[in-house]
């Protein structure tokens, strides 16, 4: 991983220089790093001392430099709940696809999606909000409360050949929302105002195609794109074309809360999930559980790797 890295951006520290490293649970992160690799089972370590060993005992730190300007940005994404049917009707009208056999289709757009129902592709499901959609397609998972009486869990597998756009910037740069306002929720207010401003989702090309996951008891959060079962505040999605599967890093940021307030947030994170939106040395998204105070997540960090000796 290192090798992936510039040299001019990180620095060999010690543990004794990461402020707030003793007060951090341990377990917790050790936990979700199991999730990814389930060899380390077989350790059986109980408790957040054993665990915090294991870390110091098996990893090196560095520290990543802070001067990346823009790119050291830290967002947050999050598990929504939503209603569905399994059948079409006047209120349920929007159909969440399944991935497609035939791989033409994977050259059609967003818009094209949207335009008309597919033939050839599995549709699991129906919901009555375009906009709740669409920003599950953006968080990549979701629960859907049935009208039938059950729910379900589905879960990115795949997507069609279009980049990633973000909505958001463009609407800041098209002067819609002015930047200083600009998250999930008033993006979502803008697009319901007028029907003609969904129009603008189409920035976006990329569409996205689900798969069923388990939800039970056991898995009360949905795997990620590398099938990794996901822990709220634990788990980070990074740029994998940089970062190695399942690397611990110690992150120093801010986090929104109630009350339009926010609080200091250290601790270990884990690298075991991607997005398409997150490219950059120093640029994460925080899974947030099923909280959707996470489209408030728009802050800048620090971050300190860790890498296995």
């Amino acid at each position: 991983m290192l090798d992936r890295i510039d040299k001019k951006f990180i620095k060999k520290i010690e543990y004794c220089f990461i402020p707030g490293w003793t007060r951090d649970n341990h377990l917790q992160a050790f936990k979700a790093l199991v999730n990814g690799d389930k060899s380390l089972e077989k350790l059986n370590i109980k408790t957040i001392h054993q665990a915090r060993y294991f870390f110091e005992e098996n990893y090196q730190p560095y520290h990543i430099n802070d001067q990346l300007g823009s790119h050291n940005i830290f967002t947050g994404y999050f598990e929504p709940r939503l209603c569905a049917s399994l059948k079409e009707s006047k209120i349920y009208k929007y159909p969440l696809y399944g991935t497609p056999q035939d791989k033409t289709l994977l050259e059609i757009n967003r818009r094209d999606f949207e335009g008309s129902t597919k033939s050839g592709i599995p549709i699991l499901a129906w919901l009555k909000d375009r906009v709740d959609l669409y920003f599950m397609h953006i968080q990549g998972s979701g629960i859907l409360n049935f009208t039938e009486g059950f729910s379900k869990r589905f879960v990115f597998e795949s997507k069609n050949n279009f980049k990633y756009s973000s909505l958001g910037k463009s609407l800041i740069k098209l002067g819609y929302i002015q930047e200083s306002n600009i998250s999930m929720a008033t993006i979502k207010d803008w697009l319901r105002s007028d029907n003609k401003n969904y129009e603008t989702v189409y920035i976006n090309e990329s569409f996205i195609f689900f798969k069923e996951d388990k939800l039970d008891l056991y898995n009360k959060y949905p795997i990620g794109q590398f099938g990794i079962r996901l822990t709220p505040f634990r788990s980070l999605a990074v740029d994998q074309s940089i970062y190695d599967i399942n690397t611990p890093i110690w992150l120093k940021t801010k986090i929104p809360i109630k009350g339009n307030k926010t609080k200091n947030f250290e601790r270990l994170m884990i690298g075991q999930d991607k997005g398409s939106a997150i490219k950059g040395l120093s640029r994460g998204d925080i899974f947030f559980g099923n909280d959707e105070i996470a489209g408030n997540m728009n802050f800048t960090g620090n971050i300190i790797i860790l890498v296995r000796n």
